[in-house]
């Protein structure tokens, strides 16, 4: 069985609600020359127009509030990122989320230094593949380490460290 991908979805439905709103269209341009009350020859590639470019947008706008409802109540959101696009110039007054970043208590474990733990971060960005990447925290010396990485003195904005350290 072929699955879709994020996109193929998107543009499913982007087909989907174009063919609907043809077909409603279709039948009140019918339904009104019937009655002797002819619309204007352009209602219908116009409403087929603003009903596609309503459900991208709303479909844009609403991707991130969709995937943390389907989220376990245990996975925490720490950070959520928003993208701007000349192509969509209303995303630079209202920029749309399109990633996020997860993580799951029931995931954390003991690092191998002493006192330290290693946090699974999930990484979702739209239309792209999920990755993990393991970052190592040490609440007591206030230190962090990405992935492949040093240790440091952790951020006063890193969100893996807050979201873990406020919790023990």
């Amino acid at each position: 069985m072929t699955q879709f991908s994020g996109l193929g979805m998107d543009l499913l439905g982007v087909f989907a609600v174009g063919i609907g709103a043809a077909a409603l269209l279709f039948a009140l341009t019918h339904a009104a020359r019937k009655a002797g009350r002819p619309l204007p020859g352009w209602l219908l590639p116009a409403g087929i127009g603003v009903a596609i470019l309503t459900y991208a947008t709303w479909n844009e706008y609403s991707w991130a509030g969709r995937v943390k409802a389907q989220l376990p109540e245990r996975v925490q959101v720490v950070a959520e990122g928003t993208g701007r696009s000349g192509l969509r110039p209303w995303t630079y007054v209202v920029a749309p989320v399109s990633r996020l970043a997860l993580i799951d208590p029931d995931g954390v474990r003991l690092g191998e230094e002493e006192g330290t733990q290693v946090v699974p971060v999930i990484l979702v960005e739209r239309w792209k593949r999920s990755v993990t990447v393991e970052q190592g925290i040490d609440c007591a010396e206030g230190l962090s380490r990405p992935p492949d990485g040093e240790w440091q003195v952790a951020a006063p904005a890193d969100p893996a460290f807050a979201a873990i350290c406020a919790e023990g």
